[in-house]
């Protein structure tokens, strides 16, 4: 029976054939002078019919393995050895953007069938104590890939291994290419893993990822592994301490930032771009709220450029799919009024306004399209993964960090939050609103919305009823705002990517005006 503690750090490498992954990572310093192992793996994975282990987020598999002979990667490879069958059971544990602790057992079987026999003395006795759940296992999902591995040891005593897992995740008769890197300590601090993974994305993109192959299979099988991921509100666990739940939201947040990173490189959708950018204000704002017991966030310096490539991103998906087509209409029916004359009531566009219209669109669609090229070749750079492996490491560390949090000290740096709100907003000074203020504001809307929405679970009653209205407050700013911004936003895309007449950006710019001043009207006390 192995050691029942697996601790790794896992990474996608996008945008490279495993060819030309493994030859990136043979060029490594820490990788170059160690023999390499490759093998060949079939993972089949058990469950119940209603995926009870999954929803346990435990995994049970029986893996095939039989050695790569030659170890070069080629398609001339040749397999050699018998096949080993080995059972492995692994059981929820802790895991934050990358890095997972988590139980690991395993043992050897005989066929490509679990055996009960080798679960005994596991977390297995807790979870079936009668032997009822593996009963009722069946397979329910598969992957399969080249496993390249290294071994690196060092003189400290520290023991890593290094696996490319090149191949694909199968269930429910979909398949999904895999090609990721797994980083697992098998002796020594987890700070090497982190040393090591830093040394690694120097050479080729990596993307840190909590998901295991077991949950990407799940996730695959239930036709959930394509949909952008959205905020999930965590509930506070019996007994779970005020610092635990932090960090736990912490991770939450940041791995819907990189899930939808992770999922914009494959889609067009513009969804994956605004939840990317919803998981990473959500992030920030639990880290200003956090921030008397977690301190001071990461250097952010080195993520501006995806940062900034995922809002030139979202500027133009919002103006080409909701600003201008919602405006359109009345742009040319107020041309066609300004043409017809006060008589004229609601006379059809001319063709001159139709087509401007389209054109625009068709201008602003082809600078959205090249736009989404640079944002994917931003966050393949190594210097993206660079950083993106420094919020994972820096999340690990604040769990290392002692830290104490009063019970009511979240709830009162909230309404804080509120009161700065109101006074920006109503307060004395309401009627001098300009458009940087109500910028301010609407970030601090975001952030008090986000921070409210995540830490709910800690609040007592009292202040949990005042939170929700915060909440509802913050939404509604945060719209009225945010559409006002938005037709500024579209008169400035139009601006700089079309040859749009010039009555149609006076338009829009005269929408976000009208919609600015409501906003400070609404905000006026009184």
């Amino acid at each position: 029976m192995s050691n029942p503690q697996e601790i790794e750090l896992k990474l996608l490498v996008p945008g490279l054939t495993a060819a030309a992954a493994l030859q990136l990572l043979r060029r490594a310093p820490s990788l170059a002078r160690r023999k390499l192992r490759q093998q060949q793996l079939v993972n089949r994975y058990f469950d119940t019919p209603e995926r009870l282990l999954q929803q346990q987020r435990c995994a049970l598999r029986v893996r095939q393995r039989r050695d790569v002979h030659a170890g070069t990667g080629s398609e001339g490879d040749t397999i050699t050895g018998a096949s080993v069958w080995v059972q492995t059971l692994k059981t929820a544990g802790s895991s934050s953007a990358g890095l997972s602790q988590r139980g690991e057992w395993e043992c050897l079987v005989a066929t490509d069938q679990p055996e009960r026999a080798g679960l005994r003395g596991t977390a297995w006795d807790a979870l079936d104590p009668d032997g009822a759940l593996f009963e009722r296992l069946q397979p329910c999902f598969e992957t399969r890939c080249l496993r390249t591995t290294w071994l690196v040891a060092r003189r400290d005593g520290t023991l890593l291994e290094v696996s490319l897992d090149a191949g694909e995740v199968l269930a429910d008769g979909q398949t999904q290419p895999l090609l990721e890197l797994e980083l697992e300590l098998l002796a020594g601090a987890p700070t090497v893993l982190f040393d090591l993974a830093d040394e690694l994305a120097r050479r080729l993109p990596c993307l840190p990822c909590n998901l295991s192959k077991a949950e990407r299979a799940g996730l695959l099988a239930n036709g959930q592994l394509l949909q952008p991921v959205r905020a999930r509100r965590l509930e506070r666990q019996r007994g779970e301490a005020l610092p635990a739940l932090a960090l736990r939201v912490l991770g939450e947040a940041q791995d819907q930032f990189l899930r939808n990173l992770e999922g914009l490189l494959h889609s067009d959708a513009p969804e994956w771009v605004h939840q990317a950018r919803v998981g990473w204000r959500r992030w920030r704002s639990l880290l200003r709220l956090l921030r008397p017991w977690v301190g001071p966030g990461p250097d952010f310096t080195e993520l501006r450029p995806l940062l900034d490539a995922l809002g030139a991103q979202r500027n133009l998906d919002v103006g080409c799919s909701e600003t201008l087509p919602a405006w359109s209409g009345a742009w040319a029916c107020a041309q066609a009024g300004a043409a017809g004359g006060e008589a004229a009531l609601s006379p059809p566009p001319d063709d001159a306004t139709t087509n401007a219209c389209a054109q625009a669109l068709a201008e602003l669609q082809a600078a959205r399209s090249a736009q989404r090229t640079r944002l994917r070749q931003t966050l393949l750079e190594p210097a993206t993964g660079q950083a993106l492996l420094a919020l994972t490491r820096y999340l690990w560390q604040a769990g290392q960090q002692p830290m104490a949090i009063e019970k009511r000290a979240i709830g009162a740096r909230l309404a804080s939050w509120n009161r700065r709100l109101h006074r920006l907003l109503q307060g004395e000074k309401a009627q001098l609103l300009d458009v940087a203020t109500l910028h301010e504001a609407r970030l601090l809307a975001k952030r008090l919305r986000y921070g409210s929405e995540a830490m709910a679970s800690t609040l007592p009653a009292k202040r949990l009823r005042q939170s929700q209205q915060w909440v509802k407050d913050a939404t509604l700013w945060q719209t009225r705002i945010g559409q006002a911004r938005d037709a500024w936003q579209l008169a400035l895309l139009l601006q700089q990517h079309t040859h749009a007449p010039p009555a149609l950006l006076g338009f829009m710019q005269g929408v976000a005006a009208a919609m600015e001043r409501a906003a400070q009207e609404a905000a006026s006390p009184g």
